[in-house]
């Protein structure tokens, strides 16, 4: 009774004071609740678990006696409460005037369930438990007991809790829209998904799944129990953020290389939860296929897989072009633009039409496969290469009329692929196979957003269709990243490919844009405008560039090229993107200055963004011939003067003054980034690219073989900020030193910072690809400054610091491969000369080993021209050490070493050291000896003899002070 009489909301329950059996009832209620309460947490925990064999009870299977009978009484009294108050079973609030006593019942449910099934609502959880639930009843009553708890809990229950009830349910039989549905996403075939169209061609064989006639409402009485219970799991399970990969990692700091090894782990992990999501997902859109924000997140599923599978593959192509950034002999162009713009388009069209023989874009007919298996493990790699495999037809034999069957295709590339893997190459077989699963996973990603787009598009609910064409754009320029086709084989993007995904990409911002200022739909659209400009600016400069090659005009020019056309709207959009950011700082209060050495400077990132493209266009114009680089820098100006950061810079006139008055007003621009954020790291580059081409920039007709060493005369350097009056190259160094003058970790100061709500360019910038190819770029300007300006020390300290730095992961996933995804150990004992050396860490190693050996041979070369003094010999014996230092970095044996140069080319840093070696050996005579038409043979003999000389050497300058 007094259990009862403290039930504080029985005295609120609108009872009739007659219905006393009603009351009685209730009493009864919550004194058995109280009874279950006391036995069963009164009784400990390793007796309520204890097996009884002595006292079989036919349920035995189902768990320990006493918490089974707990489970079994209070889920009825549970059900019983709603009914007594004439409330559906299926509330997810006990009847006002009961709940301290459903309350208390489900929280003695959340204890048993720990031993019948190993979770509980607390977090607790037992492995060893794994049984499932009795019968569909005691699996409803445990989804409805689920629903109670975590109504206003802000955590999510356990996924194993859904597991568990999703086992008692029999198998699932498909219906006709699953079908349709799966059928759609899993198809390899990628017809229509290339156009944005009202209703794309992919979609048309589906449209009927998403009229209303064939949504089923959630409140369909009708549904039987195990439907209605399979349908409340699916939507569970769908619920919830998907897991960042990141977050599940130790810090930086915590992991070494041997902390690497659990890396692979951690990754399979990963892909394996996206899986679960993806299904989850799917099965959900199965009963409303509507949902938009659904749709969403089945494409991020595999968006996110393809982008951890990027980022652990190293490039196929360089993105820093030394040429370009420094001013040498290979900077200018040779010849001059020679095609129409027909012809031009033609000639592309034809180069990726050959790009495209012998390519496939993924192999066999179910995508699902490259959702459903980790590639990360290479176990788990193999069985899917076996089951796409045993799928595949393996008639015709590789003739050439069996290769037109798209079957018969897959077969010869997966047996090519697999070829690699019987040969041990097996990093080679993983690479090959990631690029057929980013292309698969990408291609599902791009279904779903278009059919959430259609969805949106039609007013049905959910987001806003101005935010599924924004996130189309982005997705679409993202495949423009490192310019690479994946599929098999991978390979660089052409420039028609280029150009097409950039008019897609460019075509989805605009209808953003359009979309989110229309009024038909009930939604309140949450796209910033002013970003959409900024892409879509980035969007028109990506077509732009691969227009550069048509000719120039001798006729009006007016009527210009297209690339001036395209090229102007680009700087148009920057212009108005930089309004509308400056405008939203002004209204928030300020810039955003959290993310300061990121990707994401609001006002300040559209500022430099609008300048650097100005610069870019001069810097494409300088670069021509010399017969037509007058008429470019004419088109140059006129692109470059539609927006200036500084007016009064506009005062010259001829082409010369003009280019001047442009490069002025730029670098102008560029060093205003840098003084509001002085880790500006893109500014900074820019900035220095900029002093490096000062000297072409004032006369297109200077001496490349001087080339940024070169100085411009004062009358026209003081109008340029920083710029040094006696060399361009030192202005460079000063500025490109400034990312490098703290020993960091990441080697640069360069950071990804990413907002909680980040615009498109950030989403394009969040990724360990795009992090590595930056640092990547700046460290290659950096060596290419100092080597410049023979500043070799700070290139050794650059690469010392490489040496202790934590691998990078293409460069781990390679070596890893190599030994069937065993531990390849510290990076620094690998060679660097094994492998793709496509790794981050690999190439700046090797490009600072590179660039300290080119600096050996000019002064061998110097000395050679002036002669070996005293001096001379020692500092020839010093170049020797220095030379052999460079030598055992490379981590390779004489043979391996002698073999790569007869197959790849010459390394400066072993010529260095061969040349020392036999320069001393012929008494100080610098060798005019050429290792170019020498056999293996003789070149071993060479570094064998360098090597012994080299350690001998070293002996006696430790052993000098024992004397």
């Amino acid at each position: 009774a007094d259990y009862f009489d403290s039930e504080d909301s029985i005295y609120g329950v609108a009872m009739e004071e007659d219905n006393q059996d009603r009351r009685r009832q209730l009493r009864k209620f919550c004194q058995l609740t109280q009874c279950a309460s006391l036995v069963f947490e009164s009784v400990d925990e390793k007796l309520i678990c204890q097996e009884s064999s002595s006292i079989p009870f036919p349920s035995s299977m189902h768990g320990s006696f006493l918490p089974l009978v707990v489970v079994r009484v209070l889920s009825s009294m549970g059900d019983g409460i709603f009914e007594l108050f004439g409330e559906s079973v299926w509330g997810k609030m006990y009847p006002y005037g009961a709940r301290e006593c459903g309350n208390t019942i489900d929280r003695i449910l959340g204890k048993a369930y720990l031993h019948l099934y190993g979770f509980s609502f607390s977090g607790a959880e037992d492995t060893s438990r794994n049984r499932a639930p009795e019968s569909i009843k005691a699996a409803t009553q445990l989804f409805r007991c689920i629903k109670r708890v975590y109504h206003e809990n802000r955590r999510s229950p356990p996924r194993k809790a859904f597991e568990t009830i999703e086992s008692a349910l029999p198998p699932a039989t498909e219906n006709k829209v699953s079908k349709a549905l799966r059928a759609f996403l899993f198809s390899a075939e990628a017809e229509g998904t290339e156009n944005i169209t009202d209703i794309p061609s992919c979609l048309k064989e589906i449209e009927w799944v998403f009229s209303e006639a064939h949504n089923v409402s959630h409140d369909d009485d009708n549904q039987n129990e195990v439907e209605l219970l399979r349908r409340g799991i699916c939507q569970e399970l769908a619920k919830g953020p998907i897991t960042n990969l990141d977050s599940n990692k130790k810090s930086p700091s915590d992991m070494d290389d041997q902390g690497l090894s659990v890396e692979r782990e951690l990754t399979q992990s990963h892909e394996l939860s996206l899986d679960q999501k993806f299904k989850a997902v799917l099965e959900s859109l199965c009963y409303e296929p509507t949902n938009i924000e659904k749709w969403i997140v089945l494409s991020e599923c595999c968006g996110f897989k393809a982008e951890y599978i990027c980022d652990r593959l190293g490039p196929i192509k360089e993105e820093y072009d030394s040429s370009e950034f420094c001013l040498k002999m290979e900077s200018k162009r040779m010849s001059p633009a020679t095609m129409t713009l027909d012809q031009l388009r033609n000639s592309q069209y034809e180069i990726y039409q050959q790009s495209r023989k012998n390519w496939c874009p993924f192999i066999g007919n179910n995508l699902y496969v490259y959702m459903k298996y980790p590639w990360s493990n290479l176990s788990s790699l193999q069985a899917c290469a076996n089951e796409i495999g045993s799928t595949l037809s393996h008639v015709g034999n590789g003739t050439e009329s069996s290769i037109t069957s798209g079957e018969n295709s897959d077969y010869l590339c997966w047996k090519e692929i697999e070829s690699k893997f019987q040969e041990g190459n097996y990093a080679v077989w993983a690479n090959a196979w990631a690029g057929v699963y980013v292309m698969a996973l990408r291609t599902m990603r791009a279904k779903a957003l278009l059919v959430a787009r259609y969805i949106a598009k039609r007013n049905q609910g959910g987001m806003h269709p101005s935010e599924v064409s924004e996130d189309l754009g982005t997705v679409l320029y993202c495949d423009l990243m490192a310019s690479t086709v994946y599929g098999y084989p991978m390979h660089p993007m052409t420039d028609y490919e280029k150009r097409k995904i950039a008019e897609r990409s460019l075509s989805a911002f605009q209808e953003a844009i359009e979309l989110s200022t229309s009024n038909e739909y009930t939604q309140k659209s949450q796209t910033t405008i002013w970003e959409i400009k900024f892409m879509t600016g980035k969007c028109c400069e990506k077509i732009a560039t691969t227009l550069r090659e048509e000719i120039y005009s001798s006729g009006s020019t007016e009527s210009g090229r297209l690339y001036e056309k395209i090229m102007s709207d680009a700087i148009r959009n920057y212009s108005e993107s930089l309004a509308g950011a400056r405008e939203a700082e002004k209204t928030s209060g300020g810039p955003d200055k959290t993310c300061i050495g990121g990707s994401s400077h609001g006002a300040l990132e559209c500022l430099y963004r609008l300048h650097s493209s100005r610069f870019k266009v001069l810097l494409a114009a300088i670069r021509r011939i010399k017969e037509e680089c007058e008429i470019a820098e004419l088109e140059a100006f006129r692109i470059a003067s539609l927006a200036w950061f500084d007016e009064s810079n506009q005062s010259s006139t001829g082409v010369r003054g003009q280019t001047w008055d442009v490069l002025a007003d730029c670098v102008d621009a560029l060093t205003h980034c840098r003084r509001e954020i002085p880790l500006f790291h893109r500014a900074a580059y820019r900035l220095a690219q900029a002093y490096s081409w000062a000297p072409a920039f004032h006369n297109p007709d200077c001496d490349l073989t001087k080339g940024s060493k070169q100085a411009v005369p004062a009358t026209k350097s003081y109008r340029i900020r920083g710029l040094d009056t006696e060399s361009c190259a030192e202005s460079a160094a000063v500025v490109m030193t400034t990312l490098f003058e703290k020993r960091r970790s990441q080697l640069c100061a360069v950071w990804v910072t990413t907002s909680t709500a980040p615009p498109p360019f950030e989403v394009l910038n969040d990724s360990l690809r795009k992090y590595d190819a930056l640092r990547l770029k700046y460290i290659s300007a950096f060596i290419d400054c100092m080597r410049v300006c023979g500043q070799n020390g700070k290139i050794e300290t650059l690469l010392n610091c490489a040496i202790t730095s934590s691998q990078d992961l293409p460069g781990f996933y390679e070596a890893s491969a190599s030994l069937r995804g065993g531990d390849p150990g510290k990076h620094a004992r690998h060679s660097l000369l094994r492998g793709s050396g496509n790794g981050f860490i690999t190439k700046v190693k090797r490009n600072a080993i590179s660039a300290i050996g080119e600096m050996i041979l000019k002064d061998l070369a110097v000395m050679k021209k002036n002669g070996v003094d005293n001096e001379g010999k020692m500092k020839l014996t010093h170049h020797f050490k220095s030379a052999y230092k460079l030598f055992r970095r490379l981590n390779t044996p004489c043979r391996e070493v002698a073999e790569f140069i007869r197959s790849t080319g010459p390394l400066c840093e072993v010529q260095a050291f061969c040349k020392c070696y036999l320069s001393i050996q012929a008494g100080y005579r610098i060798s005019a000896i050429h290792f170019d038409g020498m056999d293996t043979e003789s070149l071993c003999s060479i570094l064998e003899g360098a090597v012994s000389k080299a350690k001998s050497m070293v002996q006696e300058a430790k052993d000098a002070p024992k004397k």
